[in-house]
């Protein structure tokens, strides 16, 4: 129609998009035409940011009320800004609480299509009314981690993490979700694992982002589940059976629990690694001394193995906020988890002058 603009999205986030005009005929409507028209350089993909992004700004302006949005349209409080210091950031997307061999798989695959980053949620448990308990990797020490993931990186360099507060998209719809990955943040490639879900209610599923990413014109990759070769390590008690198995974190959870620590082992890629603070050593160590140290379990940074006794690798950091300069072998000695304290009996004496943080590599 002479004088309409192409429409290349009714509503954003529920909202109207002022996509289009009245027919206009004769010389005004020419007028309309020459001045509203699609520029030829301008891709559609541009045009659909520039809508959302207007879309955006005015939820925001009209403070994000959700009589404004659609039912799943919770605006973030000032928006989403670009992942910094990252040129074409390409997503991983999941919870990576243990930073698992399938975690490293999507990153590695996010490697292929820009710089991998990690894109995760906080605050998921208090607002979703689940009971909160500490990571699988302690939060000083996931640097350690992701830099010894570098190497298998197909560019070399070490993953970035990015959190979210939960709060600020827990009611984006699916479609949203995509927008704010693609316009908001920069995304220039997604990867998730086969059973990734998303959007509010966790109405997408790994399908749906892909067919969002053809949409949204951004390569989207699925991976599939890594499982274990072995079934992660020797019967339990329960006598479960051998074979190929899922890596998960709730697996991992699972054979914590039991102590089963080669089997956890084997799905990290590396040792189980246990972190306490040495100031709360010294404030809640009760008894012992040199070789030997009591520490409630209340102390630890990440979750504790189930009651048992188990031999470890004893090395410090001097630095409170990463474990990634512990380095050369360690102090060897066991650890008796009971139902309060952990007991820890090393073969040498323990000097923590000057150090900020105490490492238990299960061995």
């Amino acid at each position: 129609l002479l004088g309409a603009r192409p429409l290349l999205a009714s509503t954003v986030m529920g909202l109207p998009v002022r996509g289009g005009l009245r027919a206009e005929g004769g010389a005004r409507g020419a007028a309309l035409h020459s001045a509203n028209r699609v520029p030829p350089a301008r891709t559609t993909r541009e045009w659909e940011e520039a809508t959302w992004r207007r879309a955006r700004r005015r939820v925001l302006a009209l403070g994000g009320h959700q009589s404004e949005c659609t039912t799943s349209a919770g605006p973030s409080e000032g928006g989403f800004e670009r992942i910094e210091g990252v040129s074409r950031p390409a997503v991983a997307l999941g919870k990576f609480n243990a930073l698992h061999l399938g975690h490293r798989e999507l990153i590695c695959r996010a490697s292929r299509m820009g710089q991998p980053c990690l894109l995760s949620f906080s605050g998921m448990s208090k607002i979703l009314g689940r009971v909160s308990r500490p990571p699988l990797t302690a939060t000083v020490d996931r640097d350690r981690v992701l830099r010894g993931w570098s190497d298998a990186m197909a560019n070399g360099s070490q993953p970035k993490e990015v959190v979210i507060p939960f709060k600020d998209v827990r009611h984006l719809q699916p479609e949203d979700f995509v927008k704010v990955l693609v316009y908001e943040m920069g995304a220039s490639g997604i990867v998730c694992g086969e059973n990734y879900r998303f959007g509010y209610r966790a109405a997408g599923d790994a399908s749906l982002l892909s067919e969002l990413g053809a949409k949204h014109e951004i390569p989207v990759c699925v991976v599939d589940l890594v499982e274990t070769p072995r079934g992660g390590g020797a019967p339990g008690a329960g006598g479960e059976e051998q074979g190929p198995r899922a890596i998960s974190s709730s697996r991992i959870s699972n054979l914590l629990a039991e102590g089963r620590m080669g089997a956890i082992a084997e799905m990290l890629g590396r040792e189980y690694r246990l972190v306490v603070g040495c100031d709360d050593i010294l404030r809640g160590a009760r008894g012992g001394g040199g070789r030997s140290l009591s520490v409630p379990l209340e102390s630890f940074r990440n979750l504790v193995p189930g009651p048992g006794t188990y031999p470890v690798s004893v090395v410090a950091s001097g630095d409170e906020r990463t474990t990634a300069d512990c380095a050369g072998p360690g102090i060897a000695g066991t650890v008796r988890v009971g139902e309060s304290d952990a007991i820890l009996e090393c073969s040498d004496d323990l000097d923590l002058e000057g150090e900020a943080l105490l490492c238990m590599d299960f061995t």
